[in-house]
């Protein structure tokens, strides 16, 4: 007969789960903080080309995007006070200076004819750079303690593969000429040099390494 006294372990034989993830609680508001920050920045960035930018198909699909964006900001948002008692508006903050200059550069871009280095700085940069941050934290959450955190993430990259697929078929549909595909290629290579000396959307330790690459000025 089993002794109902005796300490048995957290979970079954059969279940190898850990109970705590990668990040204290502490880390996960800082980066959650800053998910948020981007966010809403690239919100605000993609609704303020929606009435500039020529094209049609692509004014359209901006508008779809920029909304999901500011869905995703308030998915951050609402994880920040659950995480413990913090102040949301302390924690929502850039990770460093440098992040705020790749934002300014992603964002500079405004004339009519500027549509190819929109789309490339958002779906060729950015995007991936947060897809790689959100997969490394989701690969690093704890099932038991992180699962609300694990829906957040689960449901951002959804809509995160899903606009890099179609920003990536609409900058495709742009490039016609070799000059074009200069021009895309110029940009995408200045606002990387920039992303790496931010390191990455969380700062460095975005997805693991801790030191940020050395970027000639």
């Amino acid at each position: 007969m089993a002794d109902p006294k005796k300490p048995r372990p957290a979970f079954a034989p059969w279940d190898r789960r850990e109970l705590p993830g990668a990040f204290t609680v502490e880390e996960t508001a800082r980066r959650v903080g800053h998910y948020k920050w981007v966010e809403m920045r690239l919100f605000e960035t993609l609704g303020g080309w929606v009435a500039t930018v020529p094209e049609l198909d692509v004014k359209m699909r901006l508008g779809t995007h920029c909304y999901k964006h500011a869905w995703h900001s308030e998915l951050w948002h609402k994880r920040l006070p659950e995480l413990r008692e913090m102040n949301p508006e302390r924690l929502t903050q850039p990770a460093n200076d440098e992040l705020v200059a790749f934002m300014d550069a992603l964002a500079q871009p405004e004339a009519p004819d500027q549509t190819i280095e929109k789309l490339v700085g958002v779906y060729r940069v950015l995007i991936p750079h947060k897809i790689a941050a959100y997969t490394y934290h989701l690969n690093n959450t704890s099932t038991i303690t992180d699962a609300p955190t694990i829906r957040s993430l689960k449901l951002v990259l959804n809509d995160e593969f899903e606009d890099w697929r179609d920003g990536e078929m609409l900058i495709q549909s742009l490039l016609e000429s070799e000059e074009e595909v200069r021009r895309a290629a110029d940009h995408q290579a200045r606002l990387e040099l920039l992303m790496i000396k931010a390191g990455g959307v969380a700062g460095p330790g975005s997805i693991g390494s801790m030191d940020v690459a050395a970027v000639p000025a």
